[in-house]
């Protein structure tokens, strides 16, 4: 069997998941992509289900880091892609604006905060359906009141 070069082997081998987006979620499924360098591409069950292996290197209670050894870098990020799926998370659903005077429009503030995580446990919250009252246990409320005068330091 032939060696393909570091850069190529890290691509076709190894998924990494960055800060800002995961890297080399694509793969080549052409088996004969490497034939001129002696590897073989091909997909094989036997293989797969022999090889394959899951190594956990860090557990805490709130997260988890592992290594999924042995497998084509498509479905590593397809399993990524279900485990963020399936994590419980809350978000800003609606939001009301009663004076605003920036030059942002409201449904870009809206959308925006919508997109920013709240760090709470959902599980710890009771699903609110188109009948029940806003309360404690299915809502949380938050409230920004901020005011920005000229001349005045910068609001981060």
């Amino acid at each position: 069997m032939g060696q393909l070069p570091p850069h190529l082997e890290l691509q076709r081998s190894r998924v990494s998941c960055n800060k800002d987006a995961p890297i080399h979620t694509e793969s080549i499924q052409y088996s004969g992509a490497y034939a001129s360098m002696g590897i073989d591409n091909g997909s094989r069950l036997d293989r797969f289900s022999n090889n394959f292996r899951v190594e956990v290197v860090r557990l805490n209670e709130d997260d988890m880091e592992f290594d999924m050894i042995v497998i084509d870098a498509a479905i590593a990020n397809s399993f990524r892609r279900i485990l963020i799926a399936e994590l419980p998370t809350m978000a800003i659903e609606k939001v009301l604006i009663a004076n605003k005077t920036s030059i942002i429009q409201d449904e870009v503030l809206a959308h925006r905060l919508g997109l920013v995580p709240i760090r709470v446990d959902p599980r710890l919250f009771d699903y609110l359906s188109k009948n029940d009252q806003p309360n404690e246990k299915n809502t949380i409320v938050f409230k920004l009141h901020v005011q920005c005068k000229r001349g005045s330091p910068r609001i981060t």
